[in-house]
This record gives structure tokens, sequence and C-alpha cells, in this order.
């Protein structure tokens, strides 16, 4: 008996998909964890559908695979995605290397006549 499309498209909506959430914890640590979904599921539906977001939350800035999303609410997450949440800098990199450089001056080796 051959499979119509329309009973093809009903299976595939219904096929769950894998996510691995990358996060860290209130001690600083990294934690990924799996999770199972149907597909059609957008990235901030995930995360109000898990608790991992207060509902009075901003979304905060999200990836997959070091990737930005511009726009969580509309990107569908895809089977094996691997979705980060970013926090914001405590410090930023650039104002960190300068009192570096400050606390420890190199300066340029002058010229001997």
């Amino acid at each position: 008996m051959p499979i119509d499309q329309h009973s093809l498209e009903k299976a595939l909506d219904k096929a769950l998909i894998e996510i691995v959430c990358a996060f860290v914890d209130s001690q600083g640590k990294p934690v990924a964890k799996t999770y199972q979904l149907e597909q059609g599921v957008t990235a901030a539906d995930f995360l109000r559908s898990q608790s991992l977001l207060a509902d009075s939350q901003p979304l905060p800035v999200m990836g997959i695979f070091s990737q930005k999303i511009s726009h969580p609410e509309q990107y569908v997450l895809q089977d094996g995605d691997r979705l980060e949440l970013y926090q914001p800098l405590i410090l930023s990199p650039m104002d960190v290397r300068r009192a570096r450089a400050r606390a420890h001056p190199v300066g340029r080796m002058k010229r001997r006549l």
C-alpha cells in the first residue's frame, strides 16, 4: 500500500528531535542537558516550556553552535541542534587587556647610539 504525502508529513511532524542546551549553572560550571521535543518548536517556546526562563524575564541571547540567533521566536529547532544561552560579559576583554598592560608595562626599547 503506497504512503500518501499527507500521511508522511503528519508522521514527520510528530517525530521527536534531540536538542542539547548548554548553559552555566549558579556555581559557574558549564551544563549540557539533552531534551527530546516534537518538531516545529521555536527556541523561545522551548525555553518557556522547560521552565528555564521565568515569564517575566526577557529572552537571553541565544545561539546554535556558536552562531547567534537573531529572532529566537521564529527560529525552529532542528534535530541535533545545540542551543546555547549566552550571559552578558562581566568584564570587557579589552578592559582586562588594558589593565594587564598597565600592571606590567613593557615599553619600547630605546635605541643606543
